[in-house]
């Protein structure tokens, strides 16, 4: 190996070894500032207020046009109904239309038979405003035809309140990690001299099982919990040491 090789690799591995060192907080400096350095974390806990539901319909035929025919008829039964419960044309959104094709094989002699079936999928998002009616969304839609639940997800519209409470959490948990660390260093907190933010919204996502809920009608209103939604807060704060 060269010198000039050997030297590249060691600078690799001394900033490795450096950067796993590196604390999460603690004390530090900026040019003649004596720092500490901390992040503090806040969350805020809501109820939902909005849900969105993927409900489809897959369609086998061995003709493509009554493959077609037959989805596009219980999409539209679909759709009636939920019309029928009141929610919003706008609301109601197709965000799947597939077709393909299955060649059928010969299971005794392993080559194709000539024949041939159509699959046709078809899939409606349902964005609901009311979210204690999920469960008779849900059963509704398995009654006039779905056959497949994707998925159901739970959000909160305006989260701009509870992210408010996160972010004074979070500067109370970030003074208070300053605090204890300046009293173990036997200094006190200056005024803050930096100060950054970052955030993540958590939102739970169900998986609705369709054939858990009776299909072909008679299943009843599936049980649905939708939970609680957190706004998570992160601050970097980093305050002056006072001697």
């Amino acid at each position: 190996m060269n010198t000039r090789k050997v030297f590249w690799l060691t600078f690799i591995l001394a900033a490795l070894v450096l950067g796993a060192c590196a604390p999460l907080g603690g004390a530090s400096s900026v040019g003649d500032r004596e720092l500490i350095t901390v992040t503090g974390v806040g969350r805020a806990n809501g109820d939902p207020d909005k849900a969105n539901i993927s409900v489809g319909v897959s369609v086998v035929h061995e003709q493509i046009a009554q493959a077609v025919a037959e989805s596009n008829r219980t999409m539209d039964e679909i759709t009636q109904a939920l019309l029928a419960l009141g929610i919003a044309e706008a609301d109601i959104q197709s965000t799947n239309f597939s077709i393909w094709q299955e060649e059928i094989w010969d299971p005794e002699t392993g080559q194709p038979s000539g024949e041939k079936r159509f699959h046709v999928d078809s899939t409606l998002q349902i964005n609901l405003r009311q979210v204690e009616r999920v469960g008779e969304v849900l059963e509704v839609s398995i009654d006039n035809g779905a056959n497949s639940i994707y998925g159901l997800s739970f959000g909160i519209e305006d989260t701009s309140d509870l992210a408010s409470e996160a972010r004074a959490a979070a500067i109370a948990d970030a003074r208070a990690r300053a605090d204890e660390i300046a009293s173990e260093l036997g200094v006190e907190v200056g005024d803050v001299v930096v100060v950054s933010e970052s955030s993540g919204f958590v939102s739970p996502i169900f998986e609705v099982a369709a054939s858990g809920y009776g299909l072909g009608g008679g299943g009843g209103e599936p049980p649905i919990s939708e939970g609680s939604m957190t706004v998570s807060i992160s601050v970097n704060v980093s305050y002056a040491i006072v001697r």
